[in-house]
């Protein structure tokens, strides 16, 4: 028996060995880009203020902003090892294909690169973002994913950065806290908003930041998530003004002003319910419940769990505004108890609260897969790759942009999939191919062509 497995696991890799020759490594990358943004990525960091003078510019905004994309795609994580790792001569003449910028003779070095997001607005890498999205989601491609065929999955979540044990700007936020020897110290710290759209179950991407940080040292009171939410939930109204959203977020943001701000805007929201904090709404439903005043869905979702819910719970704890509450409890294979309950303003009906529950669950994940992979993956994002705070955002932004481009890239390459390739793995593969793969007037014309792509 074990010589028989033995003999299956070498085919396997000698598969897995054939099928990696047919891998065109950098080449594939720049189909999806050229694919999924038909070749407007040149001309839309064009489009971006540059704050350098013209005199003294060699390198143009495309060369620096697709060198700190390749960074990110490539998982180098500092500034400096990208100075060694990209030193190659296939690699100037691939930035320089990328770019458009025929007359590149060598790579930016580091310095120039960072003097150049030092200066750079970030809001111009935010529109650059925008762009990307708004195009993904005019291709109409992602349209089945969206809840109850109407709402794009909009998530919020919030996470740490940088640490310094001395202030290091003026926008730092600060925690006392007692050491393990009872000394009082101070953390300085920087925090970052995000809100991440579900195109797909294995692709969500970054739709708007916004950076958690004091207006100066000497504020009365520090910035917060809540207050962070409602400055990013401005700012996605302006720039998606007419995208119908429905808003996933903790227990945090399960609060009326957030809840207000969704009336407003014209958006859904679906937020957790927690014990703990919304002790008003989770009694006066529980009470409902033991009352049979609830209605229920049993045998319901994958695991045959049970759903319960009750439309008009706000007004009867007295809130401003009118929601409903859902819940969906189920027991594991090993006896487990799992218990789910969620806060919304879509009226639940049987027809759409085994959907409800999905979605709702889907925020975990959606958290997990993305700061945790931009932490512990690829990219190392709580790495300082500038001290200067302008810096430190456009690096952020900029590792966004890269995200969206890798996911877009793993989503749609049959051999990552086929060999069950990690992300870190093909990294890997793709910075070597950058740092050996000349691309010749064949991967050219294959670049530019309008072949259909699957998402797998």
């Amino acid at each position: 028996m074990l010589a028989i497995k033995a003999r299956i696991d070498w085919n396997t890799k000698a598969k897995k060995r054939e099928e990696k020759k047919s891998d065109k490594g950098i080449v594939e990358l720049f189909f999806v880009m050229q694919h999924f943004f038909k070749g407007k990525l040149n001309a839309w960091i064009g489009e971006m203020t540059d704050p350098r003078h013209p005199s003294y510019t060699t390198y143009t905004q495309s060369d620096l902003v697709f060198l700190g994309i390749l960074k990110n795609i490539c998982a180098v994580e500092t500034m400096r090892q990208m100075n060694e790792k990209f030193n190659e001569e296939t690699c100037i003449e691939t930035l320089a294909l990328l770019s458009g910028h025929k007359g590149l003779e060598e790579l930016p070095d580091y310095g120039t690169v960072n003097y150049y997001l030092e200066q750079i607005s970030p809001d111009c890498l935010s529109q650059l973002r925008r762009k990307m999205v708004a195009e993904l989601i005019r291709s109409k491609v992602f349209n089945q994913n969206r809840l109850l065929n109407k709402y794009w999955i909009v998530v919020l979540d919030g996470t740490g950065l940088f640490h310094f044990k001395e202030r290091h700007c003026e926008n730092c936020l600060v925690r006392e806290y007692t050491d393990a020897e009872g000394n009082r110290k101070k953390d300085y710290f920087h925090k970052v908003l995000e809100a991440k759209i579900l195109l797909a179950d294995n692709l969500v991407i970054s739709l708007g930041t916004e950076f958690i940080e004091n207006e100066n040292e000497n504020v009365s009171k520090q910035d917060c998530e809540n207050a962070a939410a409602k400055r990013l939930m401005a700012r996605l109204k302006k720039e998606y003004p007419r995208l119908p959203m429905c808003i996933l977020g903790d227990g945090l943001y399960c609060v009326e002003p957030i809840m207000e701000l969704c009336r407003e805007n014209g958006w859904r929201y679906l937020l957790n319910l927690k014990e703990g904090t919304q002790i008003n709404i989770t009694k006066d439903y529980y009470y409902l419940a033991e009352h049979g005043e609830t209605k229920e869905i049993k045998n319901a979702c994958a695991e045959r769990g049970r759903i319960r819910y009750y439309n008009g719970v706000g007004e009867i704890t007295g809130k401003k505004e009118v929601f409903h509450v859902l819940e969906y409890e189920y027991t594991d294979s090993i006896g487990g108890n799992h218990k789910f309950l969620w806060a919304t303003d879509i009226r639940i009906r049987d027809g759409n609260a085994e959907e409800l529950a999905r979605t709702g669950r889907k925020r975990w994940k959606i958290e997990n897969e993305g700061f945790n992979n931009q932490k512990n993956g690829i990219y190392k994002i709580e790495h300082l790759n500038s001290r200067n705070s302008n810096a430190m955002k456009n690096h952020y932004l900029l590792t966004q942009i890269a995200d969206i481009l890798m996911q877009l890239y793993l989503a749609t390459n049959k051999l990552v999939k086929s060999i069950g390739q990690s992300i870190k793995n093909t990294s890997s593969r793709l910075l070597e191919s950058f740092r050996r793969q000349t691309i010749n007037e064949e991967d050219v014309r294959y670049i530019e062509r309008h072949t259909a792509v699957h998402f797998l």
